[in-house]
């Protein structure tokens, strides 16, 4: 195994050798026999659809995708740090690392409830002020539509490896396919939500994110034990 390193906060004329760096760090994780290898595979194909699809737009926006990249990425770092050292795991990635028999589908899922779900907020929390949130979220709600095609990819290998999935789809006629990208959606708006109401009403922020901390408890037994 290797060690990983967590990518600091940068200023802007680092922004883009920081996303080469993030890159680096993903691809290493990827190539690792860590368990955490299968998320990293997930991870850098969004993280090079997020470069391309922000390509042409504004020099503030791009900056604002970077750092939250950068950002981010942090927390599924230092989750995979952990487990390489045997420390004991961030709250909300323990469940991803607690069994290394899973399949590569089950550690998508259980990543992506961690990830988008569990460090979102922290992310958009600890990098940017209410103000910068406020101003860029249009181009953070944008990015859904640059989203279509990952999830497409790991619907369609969920349907291809779990008989569980693969009925579902068949008899909703497909219409899950939609319901799930409408979750996902709904996820990363109750992200910024949160992150918004995080510098806004700390009692309220607190109320939801103990409710979103038992659905993603939820979330997280339906994988381990259905798919």
């Amino acid at each position: 195994m290797i060690g990983y390193k967590v990518i600091p906060m940068v200023c802007f004329s680092q922004a883009s050798a920081s996303g080469v760096l993030l890159m680096h760090e993903l691809d290493s994780i990827q190539q690792s026999n860590s368990i955490a290898r299968y998320f990293a595979s997930l991870y850098i194909k969004t993280t090079q659809n997020a470069e391309d699809f922000f390509q042409s737009a504004d020099k503030p926006v791009k900056f604002f995708i970077q750092r939250l990249e950068i950002r981010f990425a942090d927390y599924f770092f230092l989750s995979a740090q952990e487990y390489n050292q045997k420390r004991t795991i961030s709250g909300n990635w323990n469940t991803y690392y607690s069994d290394s028999t899973l399949s590569a589908l089950q550690y998508w899922l259980l990543g992506a409830n961690a990830h988008i779900n569990g460090d979102i907020w922290k992310a958009l929390t600890s990098e940017f002020s209410p103000e910068e949130l406020k101003e860029y979220k249009h181009s953070y709600f944008d990015y859904q539509k640059g989203l279509k095609k990952i999830y497409l990819d790991v619907y369609a290998a969920a349907v291809a490896s779990s008989p569980v999935v693969r009925l579902l789809h068949n008899f909703t006629f497909g219409s899950d396919h939609c319901y799930g990208k409408l979750m996902l959606a709904r996820w990363r708006k109750r992200q910024m939500n949160l992150a918004i109401l995080y510098f806004a009403n700390k009692d309220r922020f607190s109320k939801k994110l103990r409710r979103l901390n038992y659905k993603m408890g939820h979330l997280n037994n339906l994988i381990l034990h259905n798919l």
